[in-house]
């Protein structure tokens, strides 16, 4: 693996606040929701912040769930936070999600949750291409899947599983065929790939495996069919946790799936990365002080609370008829 680092940041679900973000409604959705919906244009502000000012590590990656859910008003204000990160001279690649597109996304005005326009998920190429696709080697047009080169002798493997064009939270064959002319070619330049995929490829923890919307679906086949093919590093989201797990094809090739907390919401992490051809160093950094009065609580107990306010009103809601 030839030597390269970069920042890590997934599940930004990115809102904007202008849409609509108070009220009884409001309050009554937040009762369940686990991540900061209003905070979080200041979340992501805050930490791109911190990313811009370092000036050795010029690589970003976002691998998916960018908006918070599909709303083009986030989208295009989250893309001019982008720009604003590119200009520091940063270089980003992002791949979207199932909350980046569709016609089911919300508002909260006046105490009633109110639909506004959402994302086709055609456009998200046109809203994202200055991010991976505009110099990319090879782009799915199907899936926007791309692969392109992040620095001297390494491609990035964009692996979209979430869009239209393949079964969610899935890589199908004819994906998976499109990938391996891919990776070939990676060969053919002696170039190093690491992959990005929103949904895990290795669960994170082994009870994952037994649930359907934790990991990517027919994940050893996948993962057998990466790390044979040359690829040692997955990067994922998804599940809003932090993990590092192995995996071992049968022909004894490892891949390690370096999964990331949700940004906006507990543990609210991101990481820096760090890979060359023996380590593999993963630092993860809490999200800022972001400007939000915290009543004098520390920036993670702030996300802690919320987190631990949403678990018990999910279990009260089991035992309640409002459940």
């Amino acid at each position: 693996m030839r030597s390269v680092s970069f920042y890590l940041v997934t599940d930004t679900h990115y809102f904007e606040p202008s849409l609509g973000v108070s009220g009884s409604a409001y309050n009554e959705y937040m009762k369940r929701e686990q991540y900061f919906m209003a905070e979080s244009s200041d979340i992501v502000k805050a930490v791109f912040s911190d990313i811009a000012a370092d000036k050795e590590t010029d690589i970003v990656i976002i691998p998916g769930d960018l908006s918070k859910n599909g709303e083009i008003e986030s989208h295009k204000s989250f893309v001019k936070e982008l720009y604003k990160l590119k200009e520091a001279g940063k270089k980003i690649f992002v791949i979207t999600a199932g909350h980046d597109y569709g016609e089911h996304s919300r508002a909260f005005v006046n105490n009633e949750c109110i639909q506004v326009e959402g994302t086709p998920f055609k456009q998200l190429k046109e809203l994202y291409n200055d991010f991976g696709y505009s110099d990319a080697i090879s782009v799915d047009e199907r899936t926007l899947s791309y692969v392109t080169e992040i620095s001297e002798g390494v491609r990035l493997l964009a692996i979209n599983c979430d869009s239209e064009g393949n079964p969610k939270g899935a890589v199908d064959e004819r994906l998976m065929q499109w990938m391996q002319v891919q990776l070939d070619d990676a060969k053919k330049t002696d170039s190093s790939v690491i992959a990005i995929c929103h949904y895990p490829i290795i669960p994170s923890v082994p009870v994952f495996d037994l649930i359907g919307d934790a990991k990517l679906k027919h994940w050893r086949n996948v993962a057998s069919f990466l790390a044979d093919n040359g690829v040692k590093l997955v990067l994922t989201g998804h599940m809003h946790i932090q993990s590092v797990n192995k995996f071992v094809s049968e022909k004894g090739n490892e891949l390690i799936d370096v999964c990331t907390s949700c940004l906006v919401g507990s543990p609210a992490k991101y990481r820096k990365i760090a890979v060359d051809s023996s380590t593999l160093d993963v630092k993860s950094i809490d999200v800022p002080d972001f400007g939000a009065d915290m009543n004098g609580l520390t920036t993670q107990e702030f996300f802690n609370r919320q987190f631990k306010y949403t678990i018990i009103n999910r279990i009260n809601g089991m035992f309640n008829s409002d459940g």
